[in-house]
């Protein structure tokens, strides 16, 4: 008797365990697709140069219980060959201390990759969204006054 009580407790535990963990990767995945879609709604004027970038996720960060995940990525795409002759142009009038004019306009004229590191939190009752909010880059990020304003129209 005591054993089947002991198994009936031990399968009981387990599986709240796990259900609170699964609430976990839950709520991170949803906050990573929350700043996919915030992404995708921001106006090419705040990031002009990564508007049509691929964004790539460095690092997911859960709080206790996972009612805050924040989630590290990086916004990334190549420079255009305009853009790669638009530097090499303006490395060529000016060259850096011992440098040829030649040798700069040759190292700037191959594109480069463009990047900027995004940052968001997400705060969740349960599995419930609760908050977003940009932490970087600081295009995105809203100052307390800015935030009021807009929530005041």
């Amino acid at each position: 008797m005591k054993i089947r009580t002991l198994c009936i407790a031990c399968v009981t535990t387990a599986a709240v365990l796990l259900v609170g963990c699964t609430a976990v990767y839950k709520n991170t995945d949803a906050c990573e697709q929350m700043m996919r879609s915030k992404l995708a709604d921001v106006p090419s004027e705040q990031l002009p140069d990564l508007t049509t970038g691929k964004l790539s996720i460095d690092h997911r960060g859960t709080g206790i219980d996972g009612t805050r995940v924040v989630v590290e990525a990086s916004l990334s795409r190549m420079q255009t060959a305009a853009e790669a002759a638009a530097s090499a142009a303006a490395a060529a009038s000016a060259p850096p201390a011992g440098m040829s004019a030649k040798a700069a306009s040759a190292k700037a004229a191959k594109p480069k990759k463009l990047a900027k590191n995004v940052a968001a939190e997400c705060t969740f009752t349960g599995l419930n969204l609760a908050s977003f909010r940009w932490l970087a880059p600081k295009e995105l990020v809203q100052t307390g006054d800015k935030a009021a304003s807009e929530t005041a129209e």
